[in-house]
């Protein structure tokens, strides 16, 4: 009789616990889901890249393999991550070549991609206000510089992702970026992301009709678990310009001082 019962019971209550079961289990997630261009982007942009640091950077531009122009300068930069709208401010001053000689500029930038510029030369007691840097800047980054090629504002492009491509031994995440601001320089840009760091290690630049223009590789190097470029070559396949660009000296975390980053300090500086 009372196994007859126990039996009974069994049999009413499995189908409950079967339920049961099948509804607490979590959802599975499908892993042929293709990967979101804006995420990865989102990764890339806010990665690790210390409160500040300083290095010194040497740019040379050649034609057809011969060398056209160099120069050098050291960069101050203090990342702020989007407190008060900003993202990085940066004092850049040039050492070579002579024409530039102890030239500053002062950058600041925001999340929403606006930029602000002040340069500055020796003697002068008043610093100069710069719609942009073309002018200002030294020659060999006539053809690639890295405000309007790589410190891009996340929000101002729409970020595609493509597919995933074997570079350099790793396998990146390849994603399209195109620029919402007509205005700006290039038509759209494809890098390839490696995911394990969250750098890229190639972008390729495309023109406004979509033809391929220049060409960005990047070795890197790692300072207290931070990642810089240790030295970027840019092919412009459309001209035959090459420019080299290598950065030594790297030093992170210093505590700068954010009065650094103003306009008194800078004439001050220049005096």
């Amino acid at each position: 009789k009372y196994t007859f019962m126990i039996a009974l019971v069994a049999i009413l209550l499995s189908p409950f616990n079967l339920a049961t079961t099948s509804h607490a289990d979590p959802p599975q997630t499908d892993s042929t889901e293709k990967p979101d261009g804006l995420q990865i982007m989102t990764r890339v942009h806010e990665r690790d890249r210390g409160k500040d640091h300083t290095l010194t950077s040497t740019w040379t531009r050649t034609r057809k393999g011969r060398v056209q122009i160099k120069a050098k300068y050291t960069e101050r930069r203090k990342n702020y991550r989007g407190k008060d709208n900003f993202d990085f401010k940066t004092v850049v001053r040039y050492s070579e070549p002579p024409k530039v000689y102890r030239r500053a500029i002062l950058t600041w930038a925001y999340t929403n991609g606006r930029r602000d510029y002040w340069y500055f030369v020796t003697d002068f007691t008043d610093a100069q206000r710069a719609i942009n840097l073309t002018r200002i800047r030294s020659q060999a980054e006539t053809d690639f510089n890295l405000l309007d090629y790589v410190d891009i504002a996340l929000g101002t492009e729409q970020h595609q992702y493509l597919s995933k491509e074997k570079y350099d031994d790793t396998a990146c995440y390849v994603v399209e970026s195109t620029p919402l601001n007509k205005e700006v320089i290039f038509g759209k840009r494809v890098s390839y992301i490696d995911p394990d760091n969250w750098i890229p290690l190639k972008i390729n630049y495309f023109d406004k009709k979509g033809a391929l223009w220049k060409v960005l590789t990047i070795t890197w190097q790692n300072v207290s678990g931070v990642w810089f470029w240790k030295k970027g070559v840019v092919e412009n396949v459309q001209e035959d310009y090459t420019t080299y660009i290598v950065m030594e000296d790297v030093k992170v975390n210093l505590g700068l001082n954010e009065r650094e980053f103003t306009k008194v300090s800078r004439e001050r500086n220049l005096k």
